[in-house]
């Protein structure tokens, strides 16, 4: 199994998102030059990632930033990201909720505003409207 990058929630259009880092660990007895490989391959244009060179032994964690484009539509999408030769499922979404992969992978939505905080918003409109007009009806009375 392919080690899962994620990013928290699900991404809009025009925005950039920090993913889960790539672990990499160079076994070998010289440097490796880390490159990346992308399937689909207009999938790189998504993806961001710096080229590094670890050392023999040495272990790198390297950044992964998602970069939606302002014309990209909704959807989930899936990307096989390969760097030095290590296969990574890359999995989000595009206005729509979470691929499920990531989900039960643990990644839960990013800390926002709770829907439920527009409701306390409205209910005091509500009630100061409701007052004024009660208020305006029974002066009319006086």
């Amino acid at each position: 199994m392919n080690p899962l990058i994620c990013i928290r929630g699900s991404a809009s259009p025009g925005h950039s998102y920090p993913m889960t880092p790539l672990h990499l660990k160079n076994t070998g007895d010289s440097p490796m030059e880390v490159t990346y490989s992308a399937n689909p391959g207009a999938a790189m244009a998504w993806l961001k990632v710096s080229p590094v060179e670890i050392l023999p032994g040495e272990a790198a964690t390297i950044p992964v930033t998602l970069v939606v484009p302002s014309s990209a539509g909704a959807g989930e999408n899936y990307v096989i990201l390969t760097a030095a030769g290590t296969h990574f499922d890359v999995r989000f979404s595009v206005g729509v909720p979470p691929p499920h992969e990531c989900v039960a992978a643990g990644y839960k939505a990013a800390p926002g505003t709770s829907p439920l905080v527009f409701l306390w918003l409205i209910v005091p409109v509500v009630i100061i409207v409701v007052a004024f007009w009660l208020r305006s009806r029974l002066s009319g009375r006086l």
